[in-house]
Order: C-alpha cells, then sequence, then structure tokens
C-alpha cells in the first residue's frame, strides 16, 4: 500500500497512534507492528518509517495518551485565578459524560505498555506532574490525594466493566469538586 496523497507525515503518526491505541486495548502490548499496520490501513513499512521499532511506537502511544488526556484538563479550566481551577478541571475531564471510560481505558493501556522500557518512567513523571500541579492549584495534599486516587478508582472499575452509573459519578464529582475550594 503506498503512500496516501495529500496525508502529511502528522496525520499518518496520528493514523499510527490511533491504530496502536485500539489495538494495544484489544490485545495488550503482545501486538505487533503488522497488527497495528492493518489496522491503519497502511504497511509495516510504513509504520517503520515513522516508528523505528515497537518499543518506539509504544512508547511515542504512552505518551500520546497522556498528552491528550493534559489536552482535555486545559480545555476545561476555568478563566482566572482562584484556587482549586486546575482540580476542578481535572475532575471535568475525567468525570463528565462518559470520560470515566476515557480514564479506564487510559489507565489500562499505560498497565498494558508498562513491560515497554521507559513507559513506567513517563507514568510516574505524569502522576509527579499531576501531584505538583494540584500543590501549585492551592489545594492540600489530602484535597489532592482523593481526588487523584478517587479517578483512578473510579476509572479502573470502568476498564473492568464495573462502570459507575451516572448518579454515582454525578455524586463524586460532586463531593471530588467540594474539595477544590480550599478552606471548605
Amino acid at each position: 500500500m503506498g503512500r496516501t496523497a495529500g496525508r502529511g507525515p502528522e496525520n499518518t503518526k496520528r493514523l499510527i497512534l490511533d491504530a496502536a491505541r485500539g489495538v494495544v486495548v484489544a490485545q495488550g502490548a503482545r501486538a505487533t507492528l503488522d497488527d497495528v499496520a492493518a489496522a491503519a490501513g497502511l504497511t509495516r513499512g510504513a509504520v517503520i518509517y515513522h516508528y523505528s521499532s515497537k518499543n518506539v511506537l509504544w512508547l511515542a502511544l504512552a505518551q500520546d495518551v497522556l498528552a491528550q488526556f493534559h489536552q482535555a484538563v486545559q480545555d476545561r479550566i476555568e478563566d482566572g485565578q482562584e484556587p482549586g481551577r486546575l482540580a476542578r478541571a481535572f475532575i471535568r475531564a475525567s468525570l463528565e459524560g462518559d470520560e470515566i471510560e476515557t480514564v479506564g481505558e487510559r489507565l489500562f493501556l499505560l498497565a498494558a505498555l508498562a513491560v515497554t522500557p521507559g513507559v513506567s518512567e513517563i507514568a510516574s513523571e505524569d502522576g509527579a506532574r499531576w501531584k505538583a500541579k494540584m500543590a501549585e492549584d492551592g489545594l492540600s495534599m489530602g484535597a489532592r490525594t482523593v481526588i487523584l486516587n478517587a479517578v483512578d478508582g473510579a476509572g479502573l472499575m470502568s476498564g473492568w466493566g464495573l462502570k459507575p452509573d451516572r448518579s454515582e459519578l454525578a455524586a463524586l464529582r460532586a463531593e471530588l469538586e467540594k474539595l477544590t475550594t480550599p478552606g471548605t
């Protein structure tokens, strides 16, 4: 299969990453570059051209899913400088609509990729970055710990097929949002 006219390298990389995400969610890290190529409608050579090995692709995928979540949070940040803005955006990006399914998928995907050298470090650095950003956001250690762990816990439930119902997610969101206002 040759290069598709009009699709640039960045679009091809996006296509590969999206295909890789679906393949890893379905098969785990044992998936092959051939599996990714087939899912993307590309040749194995085209995948290798953009990502020189499976490990390089898995590292890029881990970074990509974390970057997508960071962007989702940034898109939900309120204007102003009020403490708790980042935490509220984090909660909304995780608990609005069906976003908890995305949280679960992200956590399970990172767990599947953790066998790849470097992925655990990427995930660890991301967790440390969220803790630091939440501290800068004016939240107590207890509040940020509860928020981060509650969202991950609900995401894991969703990943295991035990998705909380809408009323449970709404109640969780309301309780977590209370923690985003220092002094309450």
